[in-house]
């Protein structure tokens, strides 16, 4: 059911609700049928549940989900007075009396209480996961060797609890939905490798995509180039989608290896190439993992909450992910995305942006990485709220200002277009634009590396360091851009000394290294339309070419090698 009380049409697909309990009835028959009857297959060795979760709809307004939102409710809050003062409904006479008052978030004459809104999409995500739990058990109990994936990533799902559930996670790589994929696509397959360690591409573009719309035709040698990129960031399975392009339905433009009349054009060539590689070199890199030194943390409770508080209109969390992903990969280092959860030991830099919430475990997780050596960089109004996206009566930012030894004293939140009306520059010259958010601070036992020069905050800290036991935390008091992305990031790994991936690699031909025990293997990707000449330096393999790779080459347009070299 639509936000406007209207039922979804039954013609397309996606119109289902995860919790009606006659659809979950259904869909749990289907599948245990499904499963018996192909109990004794041997061919079978995996399955893909459902496809696409949230995928047009990511939102349901049903009487079904109304029910369960109430009773998912009662069972995390168990009692009204409970969540009547976490969610603060003194405010705006919202405060409960019965369960059956509180509803979903319908649009109304104002804005909702936060606190609903962030609770909205847990109850989504867990509503998502449990629908998908259903069929996992069901599958487990009938063949237990089986791996189990579910793919692609869309709004109002937490994919690291969705991942839990799984063997492997599924991506649907589309390339052409960028104008330029070499970051977007790179930063989307690190975030999917980091649910499971790895993945697999359930979809891998072939050939132009639409269905109203009609994406570009993937230039001679892009369709390969792009599937060794998802290879390069950790896929260790791949299908390409689709063998032959649909001729009736919805899909008729989404083109596969053979056109609707099924005869081999270059696609076919270019497929068949890339398949003799995979097939030479497959065995080799198998279960060889991405090894990264920088993390940057995403919490998607955090995005939650700028979904709805969203400032303004510059404001894109998403974005942040990207930048510092480019910043990575122009300066050839790999990168993770990691959860709050996450082991922080594993490395020596990392990233906070946009962490609005902050609770204990996070704050002692935080305090005990940079106490133990490392450098953590948080960037503006983070550390705000708690959990329940509720402000307290502690200084900005809570629980962890002493790390950084700073207090926030007040903000500015620049209109759109922000640039240009603040910069902050940095004690070695270089200056950085401001992006939205503009954090005014005092220093407590920080030093400013940086300073705001412009405004009635000019000549105030911007950037501050402080050392905490053996590390480094350093506050950032905008919101991140590309440019403050890279200097944040090159200076930061300059000062841990960590060394770029290979040296004398251009900035459009992409570098990442997968690691089997003494073995690395390097992904030299060329994403520039014209030959361009790389010297990854003497010691090398050619795994593809299965030769000794010349200290210095070329790389045709599109053009990629797999370099071997151990440790």
């Amino acid at each position: 059911v639509y936000s406007n009380g209207r039922p979804v049409n039954d013609q397309t697909r996606r119109h289902y609700c995860y919790n009606s309990p006659t659809y979950r009835r259904l869909s749990k028959r289907i599948v245990e049928e499904m499963v018996r009857h192909f109990a004794n297959n041997p061919n079978f060795i995996g399955w893909q549940i459902d496809n696409e979760f949230n995928c047009h709809i990511s939102e349901c307004y049903s009487q079904s989900c109304r029910v369960a939102f109430r009773e998912w409710l009662k069972a995390k809050y168990g009692s009204l007075d409970a969540l009547n003062t976490r969610w603060g409904n003194g405010f705006w006479s919202q405060w409960y009396t019965d369960w059956e008052q509180i509803d979903l978030p319908f649009p109304g004459p104002a804005q909702q209480n936060p606190a609903l809104m962030l609770e909205y999409k847990r109850f989504i995500s867990d509503s998502v996961v449990s629908y998908q739990r259903d069929q996992v058990e069901i599958i487990r109990r009938h063949r237990p060797d089986d791996f189990i994936t579910h793919n692609h990533m869309f709004k109002n799902i937490n994919y690291y609890d969705l991942n839990r559930d799984l063997d492997i996670f599924a991506y649907d790589n589309y390339p052409c939905f960028w104008d330029k994929p070499q970051y977007g696509v790179g930063s989307q397959l690190t975030l999917a490798r980091e649910f499971k360690g790895r993945m697999m591409v359930m979809e891998q573009q072939t050939g132009p995509g639409g269905q109203t719309y009609l994406l570009r035709t993937p230039r001679p040698g892009e369709m390969s180039l792009w599937a060794f990129q998802a290879i390069a960031h950790g896929a260790d399975g791949m299908i390409h989608f689709r063998w032959r392009t649909a001729r009736r339905g919805a899909e008729e433009y989404w083109y596969g290896v053979l056109d609707h009349d099924n005869v081999k054009r270059a696609r076919f060539e270019e497929f068949k190439k890339e398949g003799l590689q995979i097939g030479k070199i497959g065995s080799e890199i198998l279960d060889s993992k991405i090894d990264s030194k920088i993390g940057v943390i995403k919490d998607y409770d955090a995005e939650w909450v700028f979904d709805h508080q969203f400032f303004t209109e510059e404001v894109n969390v998403g974005a942040q992910f990207e930048y510092l992903f480019q910043a990575a990969s122009e300066q050839k280092h790999n990168i993770d995305f990691i959860s709050p959860h996450h082991d922080f030991s594993r490395y020596q830099l990392i990233f906070g942006p946009h962490l609005i919430l902050m609770d204990k475990d996070l704050a002692s997780k935080i305090r005990k990485y940079v106490e133990q050596g490392g450098i953590f960089v948080l960037g503006a109004h983070s550390a705000v709220k708690d959990r329940d996206s509720a402000m307290t009566d502690q200084t900005v930012p809570i629980l962890v200002g002493d790390v950084f030894g700073i207090e926030r004293d007040e903000f500015q939140c620049y209109q759109p277009p922000s640039k240009g009306k603040n910069a902050i520059r940095f004690d070695d010259g270089a200056s950085v634009p401001v992006h939205v958010f503009a954090d005014k601070l005092k220093l407590t036992t920080a030093n400013a590396v940086a300073n705001w020069t412009d405004d009635y905050l000019r000549g105030t800290p911007a950037c501050t360091e402080n050392r905490f036991g053996k590390g480094t935390a350093v506050y950032y008091a905008s919101f991140f851009n590309l440019d403050s992305a890279r200097y944040l990031l090159g200076r930061y790994a300059r000062a841990l000394g960590l060394k770029p991936l290979l040296t004398g690699v251009p900035q459009e031909v992409e570098v990442t290294r997968r690691v089997k025990g003494e073995r690395q293997f390097y992904f030299l990707l060329n994403h520039a339309d014209v030959a361009v000449k790389v010297q990854p330096g003497a010691g090398f393999t050619d795994l593809l070419r299965g030769q000794p790779a010349r200290q210095e080459f070329e790389l045709p347009p599109f053009g990629y090698v797999v370099l071997e070299k151990n440790k």
